[in-house]
């Protein structure tokens, strides 16, 4: 006999909750009060943690780079940017644990480099620079995505120390994404030839604004503020007060609603770029989306967990918790200062891989919970699979970049 959606979402519920209690975390099912405090150590001691933990597999990962990226081509290749984002968000990750430790820097270079160049030949593919050297770069080509991200890397390279090794690259790039924000006045790049998502022209903004602070120039801060300036005019759902994400790029037409993959991340590179908007928009974000079914607490995919489809982008979504949307959050609501759902999100990660396994020994035949195959709650991976774990790799080591380059910059 066929579930309704109350009885799944009631099993859902009791596994949350027995998976809560197996890893002994706290639990609003289970005390009734879901604004209990949480003592600050204990989400620093999670954080640490799991910090730590993740530090470990990379570092074992990038002793032998060609092995890492052999390992990306078999069990990312399926993702959208699956040869890109894998190389990038641990770039990230690796600039905020040098940020944070300055005795690290060194090492995070080191890796940032080495990352850095696993994703160059993906980005030379896409773009297709003249005489295959991304130096040689005129035009952006319609490629904000693969661009925009690498460039962020570029900037994450010497904001640890880098030398002068991909200086030229560096400027080139910086100079087509620049001329193309000038050309559009204010409006998005396109993602890819045919498609525009907002949120990719958030990586191009912020790449130049590392760019400006290592070099001296100042041209990014009125191309930022003519872009932000035209997504809340033209690019915003009023139901919600939040971004579109995908758009018509020529003129903001509404194509897809606000989705929360994309805000969770949105966020966090916002604090960089604006902290008050980044704010604003982290505070209307959580309050369409923020969920917590005390079991299980995450940010949604669609407003209020609402109906939509579930892919790649959003993974598993359970009772209206997508787990990227949630992954990313984590980072959010560190770059906010939003202390509380920091807590309930860290508690969360502990448990993640046993609530999977109870979810899906409910469900055996249910390939959506495990996006067909391509999660396995029985890996060693925090998240069950490699690109989930570079997301968490970033969001939980998040820092602000915008202090390291601004003395007179403050946190949000």
């Amino acid at each position: 006999m066929d579930k309704t959606p109350s009885e799944y979402g009631a099993r859902v519920l009791a596994a949350a909750l027995a998976a809560s209690c197996l890893i002994g975390l706290p639990c609003a099912a289970a005390t009734g009060d879901q604004d209990a405090a949480r003592p600050q150590k204990k989400t620093d001691d999670i954080i640490r943690h799991t910090q730590q933990g993740l530090l470990k597999q990379f570092e074992t990962y990038l002793a032998t780079p060609k092995s890492y990226a052999a390992k990306v081509r078999l069990e990312c290749s399926s993702f959208p940017e699956g040869d890109l984002f894998p190389y990038l968000l641990p770039a990230y990750a690796y600039a905020n644990l040098g940020l944070a430790d300055p005795k690290f820097k060194s090492k995070a270079a080191e890796r940032i480099a080495q990352l850095i160049e696993l994703a160059k030949p993906a980005v030379i593919r896409r773009v297709k620079p003249p005489g295959g050297k991304l130096e040689n770069l005129i035009d952006y080509n319609s490629q904000a995505v693969y661009l925009g991200q690498f460039n962020l890397a570029l900037g994450c390279y010497k904001l640890v120390g880098g030398d002068a090794r991909y200086d030229k690259v560096h400027k080139a790039i910086s100079d087509a994404l620049y001329n193309a924000l000038a050309k559009e006045q204010g409006r998005a790049l396109k993602s890819y030839p045919t498609k525009t998502w907002s949120f990719d022209t958030i990586p191009c903004l912020l790449s130049l604004r590392l760019y400006d602070k290592q070099t001296g120039k100042r041209r990014s801060g009125p191309i930022i503020s003519r872009h932000l300036k035209w997504l809340q005019e033209h690019a915003t759902d009023k139901a919600t007060n939040l971004p579109y994400s995908r758009i018509d790029g020529a003129g903001g037409k509404k194509m897809e609603p606000p989705r929360g993959c994309e805000l969770s991340w949105r966020v966090c590179l916002m604090a960089q770029l604006d902290a008050k908007y980044a704010k604003e928009l982290y505070k209307d974000y959580a309050k369409s989306f923020w969920l917590d079914k005390g079991a299980v607490a995450g940010f949604a995919e669609w407003p209020s967990g609402g109906k939509g489809p579930q892919d790649v982008d959003s993974g598993p979504i359970v009772i209206g918790v997508a787990t990227t949307a949630t992954g990313f959050g984590v980072g959010a609501a560190i770059a906010t200062a939003d202390a509380k759902r920091t807590a309930r999100l860290c508690e969360q990660i502990g448990g993640m891989k046993i609530l999977m396994k109870t979810l899906i020994s409910m469900e055996p035949k249910n390939k959506e919970l495990t996006m067909d195959g391509l999660i396995d709650p029985n890996s060693a991976y925090y998240t069950g699979f490699l690109f989930g774990d570079t997301c968490l790799f970033y969001s939980i080591t998040w820092q602000d970049w915008s202090v390291s380059l601004d003395t007179n910059s403050k946190k949000p």
